[in-house]
């Protein structure tokens, strides 16, 4: 595992972006008004976007990955089950304004976007083939939520080797503690937990060099 103050090297590392859509992020969306409090995960809306920038800035590629379901939930295996009140309101219904990404993401053309069906970004999607392609080593993954989606994908990708570094300020969960539980599971087991200033300040270095 990278130690938290190792050097990143921009053309061997990757920035994952885990659903930040306005489902999960927008007093609009879904979460919100299925009755869930979203309040911690529009706090990773800055730190995620300011790392979107200095990736950007060090030309390290940019995936972002959503959470998209067919509106009759015949994708959603046991989501449509455990879940049922989300399918009444169309919760992640591809297509529709609540599947897409944040705005505030600022996705561009030659960024990367992977449409998924569960939590982890790997299952079912071309990432694995992507980051192969792309030669890279070492992941930035943040987005939401710490336990569910990010934390299946970081599990995903370490059991591929890759190397995880994980913003704790860029990922969130709607329950504090299980945030907390979830980072010291990843920093004992999977990755370096660090925070977005520390990566952006070795990205902006990276652009600096370059």
């Amino acid at each position: 595992m990278p130690s938290d103050n190792e050097s990143l090297s921009g053309s061997k590392t990757a920035m994952i972006v885990v659903d930040m859509q306005n489902a999960f992020l927008n007093d609009e969306g879904s979460m919100n008004k299925g009755g869930m409090d979203i309040t911690e995960l529009k706090k990773t809306v800055l730190p995620v976007s300011n790392l979107i920038i200095a990736c950007r800035s060090a030309d390290v590629p940019i995936i972002f990955t959503r959470y998209v379901l067919r509106a009759d939930y015949k994708d959603a295996g046991l989501r449509s089950v455990r879940r049922s009140k989300f399918k009444e309101i169309n919760s992640l219904v591809m297509g529709t304004w609540d599947s897409e990404l944040d705005p505030r993401m600022d996705q561009r053309l030659e960024d990367y976007v992977l449409d998924k069906t569960r939590y982890s970004s790997f299952y079912n999607t071309s990432l694995e083939v992507i980051l192969r392609g792309l030669g890279v080593d070492t992941l930035i993954i943040c987005g939401v939520t710490t336990e569910i989606c990010v934390e299946s994908t970081i599990r995903d990708a370490y059991f591929r080797d890759f190397k995880i570094l994980v913003p704790r300020d860029a990922v969130a969960a709607m329950d504090i503690e299980r945030h907390e539980g979830t980072l010291a599971t990843i920093e004992y087991g999977f990755g370096s937990v660090t925070t977005s200033a520390k990566l952006i300040n070795d990205l902006l270095s990276i652009a600096a060099r370059s």
